[in-house]
């Protein structure tokens, strides 16, 4: 194969790989219970605990957690649910926070298969690479760069994250969510950011760029090792 055609594929690995990675990071930490259940256990909201701010139990906020996660990966899910709240049978969510979910459902099922389609990408140009005899330093090389200036954007992004976070949350749902204000929900009354409140969210975005950065350098030592055998 010419240079210049394995330096394409090299890019489109890179960028897959990359894209893969940035999305698996998302993945896991949205929907890795455990650290919902930590987060709820010490978070408060106007001083008491998220669960007694909401009304309900410790054990209840978890089973409302498993229920909303589990409708971002069901596109034939709904959100009607009835509990027990401050003593009384409700609604769950009111129709303004089912809308709202809908939209955050739509954006879940794409990333889902955005994940799907870069790991396959990734594979099929290692796949490639690997059968017609190029070697992995080209690829290495190629990686580094487009990592590097990855690297540089999230350095970017996060330095922003640590300094003012609401804006960047806010310019998030601007992008994300165009044309509605759904996502401005009430601490005091809307149980779906009461679960999952700015700080969560904080503390959210902290893991999954941490996370990110640490598969990129994976990557990166795992190809400059290969480039060496």
């Amino acid at each position: 194969m010419p240079r210049n055609g394995s330096k394409m594929v090299c890019l489109i690995c890179s960028i897959s790989f990359i894209l893969f990675s940035f999305l698996a990071a998302v993945h896991f930490w949205c929907y890795y219970e455990p650290f919902y259940a930590s987060e709820h256990r010490k978070l408060t909201l106007y001083g008491k605990s998220i669960a007694d701010h909401i009304g309900i139990s410790l054990d209840e906020l978890d089973e409302l957690t498993s229920f909303t996660l589990k409708y971002l990966n069901d596109k034939d899910a709904s959100l009607d649910l009835q509990m027990k709240i401050k003593g009384q049978i409700r609604e769950v969510f009111t129709q303004e926070e089912k809308q709202h979910m809908v939209d955050v459902q739509r954006l879940n099922l794409i990333a889902n298969k955005l994940l799907l389609l870069s790991g396959a990408v990734t594979l099929i140009c290692l796949a490639y690479l690997i059968i017609t005899k190029q070697p992995f330093s080209i690829l290495f090389h190629v990686y580094k760069r487009t990592m590097l200036t990855v690297l540089a954007v999230f350095a970017v992004l996060g330095i922003w994250v640590f300094i003012d976070f609401d804006s960047f949350w806010t310019l998030f749902h601007h992008i994300f969510f165009p044309g509605n204000e759904l996502w401005i929900l009430d601490l005091r009354k809307d149980i779906l950011i009461m679960n999952v409140p700015p700080e969560f969210f904080y503390h959210l975005v902290i893991r999954i760029l941490f996370t990110f950065i640490a598969l990129l350098i994976g990557g990166y030592l795992m190809l400059k090792l290969a480039g060496r055998a």
